[in-house]
């Protein structure tokens, strides 16, 4: 892999602002409490469509599958992107979540880059 460059730094600003005016620390911040809870039947039961929670993981799981796509067609540095974020922590947390969404609608893509981004970082 070749060493990150001021193009890759910029991508990573531009994702860092968006993260940060999107919401993203609020949600993740709330996927780390005890209010999160892992097994998605029991998730949703406690966190129907369009609630605060699911609204919340949809966030997380939408943010890190677009850095996941970007990350598949190589437009992001997989040196800085894995320095930065703890992709595969996030992945173990939240994929039940995320799993259960893409049993639900029976979509195979559904959040397929954030996973196999989780896979490639735990794999280094």
């Amino acid at each position: 892999m070749t060493k990150p460059n001021y193009q890759d730094a910029t991508l990573m600003l531009q994702i860092a602002q968006w993260w940060a005016t999107s919401g993203q620390s609020e949600a993740m911040n709330w996927m780390w409490s005890d209010q999160f809870i892992a097994d998605y039947a029991e998730f949703v039961k406690k966190y129907p469509p369009g609630s605060e929670g699911f609204v919340n993981a949809s966030k997380i799981c939408g943010m890190f599958e677009t850095i996941g796509t970007l990350y598949k067609h190589e437009l992001f540095n997989e040196e800085l992107l894995f320095d930065w974020l703890a992709v595969g922590l996030v992945w173990d947390r939240i994929k039940g979540f995320a799993l259960g969404c893409r049993e639900q609608t029976g979509e195979p893509r559904v959040y397929e880059n954030f996973e196999a981004m989780a896979k490639a970082q735990k794999e280094r």
